[in-house]
């Protein structure tokens, strides 16, 4: 970081990015006027000011396809999908001309309508054929924005010092995206949700939960622009303690993709999701946290590391934003400020001790899992079935409301659904949706019914004893809605231990050789009965005991004296519960035709990624790559390029492959096999 000097003391770029313990020790360039050496004299005796920054646009082309999970890129939209109708008297089997049903319906005025449908093979087929109703979108860009940073640091005294990053980022907007206020049927808009959110265009990057439309401290949002401050904290050294006091991120751990140890602070995925330069390790990713960190050196060899500090969740992609990854027809309710978690804190301590060419850590941490669980809510909103079709106006004359009886609309207030367009249209794309989400699509359904009674029976409505049984009843309602159900989840969260261990060696071999002043790390988390999402949405939550580990080897090799050393890394992973992102693994499996089945054996991770600088490091080439031998890859190419000091050009390539064999929902990485890009950042430093 190239900065602009203000006094003769210069703040280190280490400590301006919060990496570092140490600060210049420069002579004074503020004094008191207070000659009598009192406190603060002492203080402010070797005051030094530094100022830097940079801006830099940032732009990913897109050379994949549309986000699946977005209004404008679902993969139904456009698609013939027949629906079929089924018997709620009978469990949703085929509806028979003797049948309860017929009769319910003819006794309600109903019988013209049903004596013009034919009978076949004994069968009253009520179906229909529907297309999904909402134009496809076609985006060039995936990313398009303005980044800029500002970094100071005030040197009080040798002893004190604070350490500040604005960061400011302006997005355009030009996508082709869709409006949630545009979308209409005959059950009429949607109507539940933050309107901020579902009902006008997409948000791009205010963070809003139920009850607080800006839940971060020291962060400013707009549809189109963030400012906030990742670091704003006061740091204090003397002899072996390190304090620091205010907003901060913390990095414990060392592996590239993989957090086993990096479990203080969540991510923000609202920029640019897990797409950034991989070697960069999540820097622009942390959500900053007030909190206090301490650091204790006992002696050459060991460390203590401990914080506390203020709960903040992960932040995820808004609905219709380029990396959104919860499917647009959910409306999510983040229960953050109204459960009361924005006043929970989170705590830990590391201990570190190198010992010649050995290495050992140890940490615990309490702390509120920041991805957060989901679940079905009630949808709250009260809006009636339409009388455009069979099943509606059957289900509306059944519930008029008349005699103290409850409307169509206010029992589906009481269930996880709403009648409005962007929903779910049919069964095949419900079922679709699940395996790709990592749910089960028969559990699910039976779950949003059996928490939800007596308002889902009174709208009949049953658990389902099989697909063929799960697919008529979906159908019959999105039928009776008008086309289509929104389903509304609440996500909450909750506390948990995480006990680690770290051991790493530094192997002595033939000078030169691969062997030789080769790291070997090994990282080890352990989370007893941690809260997972059930692949059904149930609020009876998943609870299981997990373990993750990482084994990485790290090597500079000098392959030619001609130019400098490449560092290259491998690392495995293996996680016994959940994948990469934090889901189950018993929600894999799913697809159009069968819920999920889970997968067995816990999942596995392989990265191997390298760095060559050229000489006088003017060109630095890198390649990152992350597989899933179920079925999915990562490869990551990239340049980045220094015609002068001030001035940087980083360009790199993402490809995304989660269909390399079998089911994609039995990997992790399919969730973002859209997202093949190019992207290229120019930085001016000043």
């Amino acid at each position: 970081m190239h900065t602009r000097k203000h006094s003769a003391g210069l703040l280190t770029a280490a400590a301006l990015f919060g990496l570092g313990s140490a600060l210049s020790s420069a002579p004074a360039a503020a004094q008191s006027d207070s000659e009598d050496g009192g406190f603060f004299s002492s203080l402010f005796s070797g005051m030094d000011f530094s100022l830097g920054g940079f801006i830099r646009p940032e732009t990913a082309i897109s050379t994949g396809s549309e986000n699946p999970y977005n209004q404008g890129g679902n993969v139904f939209n456009g698609v013939p999908v027949m629906r079929h109708a089924g018997d709620p008297l009978t469990g949703f089997g085929p509806i028979l001309p003797n049948s309860g049903l017929t009769t319910t319906l003819t006794n309600l005025g109903l019988g013209p309508l049903l004596d013009a449908i034919p009978v076949v093979n004994g069968q009253l087929p009520v179906t229909d054929t529907i297309a999904r109703p909402v134009p496809k979108t076609d985006n060039t860009f995936n990313m398009l924005i303005v980044r800029g940073e500002l970094e100071a640091g005030i040197r009080f005294s040798s002893d004190l010092s604070l350490v500040a990053r604005l960061r400011a980022i302006y997005d355009p907007a030009v996508y082709d995206d869709i409006n949630g206020g545009t979308l209409e049927n005959s059950a009429g808009g949607i109507a539940g949700g933050d309107p901020a959110l579902y009902h006008h265009q997409p948000n791009m990057f205010e963070y809003r939960v139920e009850g607080d439309s800006s839940p971060n401290p020291l962060e400013w949002d707009g549809k189109q622009y963030q400012v906030y401050f990742p670091a704003l904290f006061f740091e204090y050294n003397h002899g072996p303690l390190t304090a620091r006091l205010g907003n901060q991120q913390i990095a414990w751990g060392q592996a590239i993709f993989f957090r086993v140890l990096d479990v203080v602070d969540g991510l923000d995925l609202r920029r640019h999701s897990i797409l950034d330069n991989a070697q960069e390790e999540f820097s622009d990713k942390r959500v900053p946290a007030l909190g206090l960190r301490l650091g204790y050196q006992f002696n050459d060899a060991v460390l203590a590391d401990a914080y506390v500090q203020k709960f903040q969740p992960s932040i995820y992609g808004n609905p219709n934003t380029p990396y959104n990854v919860i499917p647009t027809q959910f409306t999510v309710h983040d229960r953050y400020a109204d459960g009361g978690y924005d006043d929970k804190i989170s705590y830990g301590l590391r201990l570190k001790g190198n010992f010649g060419q050995w290495g050992f850590q140890a940490m615990a941490v309490r702390r509120y899992n920041p991805d957060g669980v989901f679940r079905w809510t009630a949808s709250g909103v009260n809006q009636n079935l339409p009388n455009d079709n069979l099943f509606g106006i059957a289900e509306n004359l059944l519930h008029s409301g008349a005699a103290g009886t409850q409307t169509t609309g206010e029992l589906l207030a009481q269930t996880p659904f709403e009648a409005a367009p962007g929903g779910v249209y049919s069964a095949r794309e419900w079922f679709h949706y699940a395996g790709m989400a990592r749910l089960n699509a028969v559990d699910g359904l039976n779950s949003a019914i059996n928490e939800f009674t007596p308002s889902t029976t009174a709208l009949l409505a049953s658990p389902a004893g099989s697909v063929d049984a799960a697919y008529n009843e979906l159908d019959t309602f999105f039928m009776a809605a008008g086309g289509a159900l929104r389903g509304h989840i609440a996500r909450e969260y909750f506390a948990e231990n995480v006990f680690g261990l770290g051991a790493s060696y530094v192997t002595d071999g033939e000078p030169g050789s691969l062997l030789d002043q080769l790291i070997i790390n090994l990282e080890v988390s352990y989370t007893p009965n941690r809260v997972f999402t059930a692949p059904s949405l149930s609020s009876h939550y998943l609870r299981e005991n997990n373990t993750i580990g990482a084994l990485v080897l790290e090597k500079y090799q000098r392959f030619t004296q001609a130019f400098p050393a490449t560092y290259m890394v491998l690392q495995y992973m293996h996680r016994t519960k959940d994948d990469l992102f934090g889901r189950s693994l018993k929600g894999y499996g799913g697809d159009e035709n069968s819920p999920a089945t889970g997968i067995k054996g816990g999942a596995n991770y392989v990265v191997f990624a390298l760095q060559q600088p050229f000489p006088q490091d003017i060109y630095r080439v890198s390649l990152a790559t992350l597989y899933d031998p179920r079925g999915g890859i990562l490869v990551q190419p990239g340049i980045k390029w220094k015609p002068r000091g001030s001035i940087t050009v980083d360009a790199f390539y993402s490809y995304i492959n989660g269909h390399l064999g079998g089911n994609p929902n039995k990997n992790a990485l399919s969730t973002a096999d859209f997202a093949d890009e190019f992207t290229l950042r120019v930085g001016y430093q000043f």
